[in-house]
């Protein structure tokens, strides 16, 4: 979503920006558990592949323990804080236009699939489910709509900027990446209650297997 880019965009450009600042909002800094989720399906011999990372909040919690990520972000500007690490590698693209040379063993996509409408996240779940290892395994967690999907598109007066994300309804993320080819998918209510702000959406963690 050309909204959602452009405000990473304009994010990223700002002299003052901190690791919080992808966030969102400093009180959405959920990374802690974040970290703790992974590493149930990490060990020190794992290859992750991590999609959108933003400032490195999770992978600076997980790096030392696991055996190489492989970092996907296209805004240089907020790599800069993610640790320096030989089995650390950053690659500056978007999701669309990073070829992934290996496979892993597992994907993650924190926070990230939301700003993707169904039409432009299809492809790229397809591309990357080829990346995968047989038995690897995909981590998606964002919010996702309750009841229905949940489109949130123009001037936020919260952020005081244009936003956009499209939080799909859960079940229609889950039969997404059934009809790409993943299969054995579970789901987590993954934060404590008070961690979600809204009536209309939740977050969870779904988990499926190549």
């Amino acid at each position: 979503m050309e909204e959602a880019f452009d405000y990473f965009l304009k994010m990223s450009k700002r002299q003052n920006i901190t690791p919080e600042s992808v966030k969102i909002m400093p009180m959405n800094d959920f990374t802690n558990y974040d970290a703790e989720f992974i590493l149930r399906y990490a060990t020190s011999q794992t290859h992750i592949l991590d999609l959108g990372t933003g400032t490195g909040l999770t992978i600076n919690k997980i790096y030392d323990k696991i055996g190489k990520i492989t970092v996907v972000e296209p805004f240089e500007n907020f790599t800069k804080f993610i640790q320096k690490d030989l089995n650390i590698e950053i690659f500056n693209q978007t999701l669309s236009d990073f070829e992934p040379k290996d496979t892993y063993d597992l994907l993650t996509c924190f926070g990230i699939m939301q700003y993707f409408t169904e039409e432009e996240v299809l492809p790229i779940y397809k591309k990357y489910f080829l990346a995968l290892k047989e038995h690897g395994k995909i981590i998606v967690k964002n919010q996702f709509g309750v009841k229905e999907d949940v489109f949130v598109s123009g001037y936020s007066k919260e952020l005081e900027t244009e936003y956009g994300s499209h939080y799909r309804h859960l079940n229609k993320e889950i039969n997404i990446l059934k009809n790409v080819g993943y299969k054995n998918t579970k789901v987590f209510d993954i934060y404590p209650p008070e961690c979600n702000r809204w009536e209309n959406t939740h977050f969870y963690a779904i988990v499926a297997e190549k």
